[in-house]
């Protein structure tokens, strides 16, 4: 389960007025880009001790019907990382036994909170990952206030995406926004906002928020989740 919302989507058609920033040339974007995904690459080194969960249940109007929310943190004391449930709560009531047996009998866990056997096709899909680079192309490059956003499109088994990048000044990446334009059968849509940071010369993933809605037993359930993680560590070194 991938972690995942506010307002998600930049908008393609709103014009963005930027006095004063001068922008940066397709060149230099190129330049970061590559940039990025090679940083992107090196995340795979670490890994977020602590990830703090959040997954709501929306009605039709957007207003949350239940929630769930949590904190876990990574054990690093064995040969294997192992997740520990630190705290969680259901619609106000300790439902922390409740996680620590759902994350006892589950398979081991990733650092963004997925299962080991992974999302369907093409939903773990994300601009900076080097597994969908030959699959991603970019869009002209346009000017905000202190930054660049940079339009994108990568094409997946599982559909396409369509997202934008903002970039800082500088060229770190700040945020990526994006949605699966054609999902299957039993999503009706999904979209994510992921923010980033850096972590030497790694770029991680700090947070990432989805929202969506898919059909659960012929039921159409609207959900949000959001994630957040920290505390990241070296694999090679953080049970020493």
């Amino acid at each position: 389960m991938f972690r995942y919302l506010v307002s998600v989507f930049l908008a393609f058609s709103i014009p963005v007025f930027a006095w004063g920033a001068p922008g940066a040339s397709a060149a230099e974007v190129t330049t970061w880009w590559s940039r990025a995904t090679k940083a992107y690459g090196l995340a795979d080194s670490y890994s977020a001790s602590r990830t703090t969960i959040s997954i709501e249940e929306l009605d039709e109007s957007g207003a949350v019907k239940s929630y769930e929310r949590g904190e876990t943190r990574l054990d690093w004391s064995g040969e294997q990382p192992r997740v520990i449930v630190v705290t969680a709560e259901k619609n106000g009531k300790d439902v922390t036994a409740e996680w620590r047996k759902r994350y006892g009998k589950s398979p081991p866990r990733s650092q963004d909170g997925s299962s080991s056997g992974g999302p369907p096709a093409g939903f773990d899909a994300t601009p900076f990952d080097p597994k969908y680079a030959s699959a991603l192309t970019r869009g002209a490059v346009r000017a905000i206030a202190g930054g660049v956003e940079v339009p994108y499109f990568i094409k997946t088994d599982g559909g396409p995406v369509e997202g934008i990048v903002t970039f800082s000044s500088s060229g770190d990446v700040l945020e990526a926004a994006q949605s699966w334009t054609d999902p299957p059968f039993y999503v009706s849509y999904m979209k994510s906002v992921l923010s980033y940071g850096y972590q030497g010369q790694a770029m991680i993933l700090s947070a990432m928020n989805i929202e969506g809605e898919a059909s659960v037993l012929f039921v159409k359930k609207r959900f949000r989740m959001s994630f957040e993680f920290s505390d990241w560590k070296p694999k090679q070194t953080a049970g020493s």
